[in-house]
């Protein structure tokens, strides 16, 4: 889209024939000069003296927010892009920084009349559907998804995201389609075996989702996620030797994985090993307090070791979990109108 410095949109001697400042004009291309090095930082530097000697400078603000959206900070991009004259490039950078700030929703408003005015725009398209997606619009998702297939059958992180959207809208057998789909047509994209395995996994197909999660690790043998369910599939499979140092592994590359933690709990205790038993189920409540199993796991191993009062502390939180959900309404529904 909009990746290079944009550059002043006046050349520099039209700027001095029109009044404005030779030092500011000095000081921006300085900064154009060093955001083509892709030196972003020292470029912010000279865009912020170019405005502070002459804040009517044409293009500063749209190359002071594109250089605080290369540095990630999405915050201060919007703030100067918002002070340029409206632009089709000033919007899309704003409505890429909502993005790049996980404000899926705002994105998606500030995307919608840069998409429809450019149908044919695959970038946008993309980033607007994925909007849609994230903030939990699946149904405009998908619409845009499937156009993009119609484009490109062979898009293996479309057919992804269309079945991320679908499963979002628990129609997971359709969802698994659109990853066969993907992992077909690019077998060595990252995540898609993962995305497939958890699907299958999701449907009690362990025996399929081990080999999917094989496969992730295969591509990527870092990847944490595919080792802990890959471990939760062997456990469930009574292979508890492997699935153990597997989720070890999990563990040691991302210790906030709860499901390695609650497994690595279970296996533990059932190795007669209570201590780390212990240990990975107060892990997993750590990461998860909100579930009630690990509580009740620990409440039920507390007992067994004599520790009457530690367990009767978690079997008061499993209590206090379940009656919660319980209170919970099914609906959420809207408030009534006065």
């Amino acid at each position: 889209m909009f990746y290079k410095p944009f550059g002043l949109l006046l050349a520099s001697a039209a700027l001095l024939a029109q009044s404005y400042k030779p030092e500011a004009i000095a000081e921006a291309q300085r900064g154009v000069a060093l955001a083509q090095k892709q030196d972003y930082r020292n470029a912010i530097a000279c865009y912020q003296r170019a405005v502070a000697i002459d804040r009517t400078l044409p293009g500063i603000y749209l190359n002071l927010g594109l250089a605080w959206f290369k540095i990630g900070n999405f915050q201060e991009a919007i703030s100067a892009l918002e002070r340029e004259s409206p632009t089709a490039q000033a919007a899309t950078l704003i409505a890429m920084s909502y993005f790049g700030l996980a404000q899926y929703k705002e994105a998606a408003e500030r995307l919608e009349p840069l998409a429809a005015a450019e149908p044919q725009n695959t970038e946008l398209q993309y980033l607007l559907a994925k909007s849609y997606l994230w903030s939990g619009q699946h149904n405009a998702a998908m619409n845009i998804f499937r156009g993009l297939l119609q484009r490109d059958s062979q898009s293996a992180a479309v057919h992804m995201l269309l079945g991320e959207a679908l499963d979002g809208q628990y129609r997971t057998a359709e969802a698994i389609v659109e990853f066969e789909a993907a992992a077909k047509t690019s077998p060595r994209q990252p995540e898609v075996h993962f995305g497939l395995g958890y699907l299958y996994w999701k449907q009690k197909r362990y025996e399929e989702s081990a080999l999917e999660f094989r496969s992730e690790l295969k591509n990527n043998p870092a990847n944490a996620k595919a080792m802990a369910y890959l471990g939760d599939a062997l456990m469930k499979a009574d292979k508890p030797d492997e699935a153990t140092e597997l989720l070890r592994g999990a563990t040691a590359l991302d210790p906030n994985l709860r499901v390695a933690q609650f497994d690595l709990g279970i296996l533990y205790a059932e190795q007669q090993r209570p201590e780390e038993a212990i240990a990975a189920f107060r892990e997993a409540i750590r990461i998860d307090p909100a579930r009630a199993e690990a509580h009740y796991r620990l409440a039920r191993l507390y007992r067994e070791l004599g520790k009457s009062a530690e367990a009767a502390a978690e079997f008061a939180a499993v209590k206090k979990l379940q009656r919660k959900k319980e209170e919970e309404p099914p609906i959420q529904l809207p408030p009534a109108k006065e």
